[in-house]
């Protein structure tokens, strides 16, 4: 009667231990990474909130100007002042 290895002895089982290990850690890193963007991301639009509430000054409109799309959908409006 041969004795058998566990299977844990095995050098499969090494392998398929260190592939989850590896995709694991590299979920965490994804996750950690995309938390990250996210909590930017609200600081980068709870502070552009702000300014919404305010007309815009003239310097405003020209920076506007000097940008994309936005720019001429604005100057298409009459603001009063």
């Amino acid at each position: 009667a041969q004795k058998a290895n566990p299977f844990y002895e095995e050098w499969w089982f090494l392998v398929v231990i260190a592939l989850v290990g590896l995709i694991f850690i590299l979920l965490l890193v994804f996750v950690l990474i995309i938390r990250g963007q996210s909590k930017k991301y609200t600081k980068k639009s709870d502070s552009g909130n702000g300014s919404k509430g305010t007309a815009l000054s003239h310097g405003e409109m020209v920076s506007l100007d000097e940008g994309s799309f936005p720019a001429l959908e604005l100057n298409n409006r009459r603001l009063s002042v």
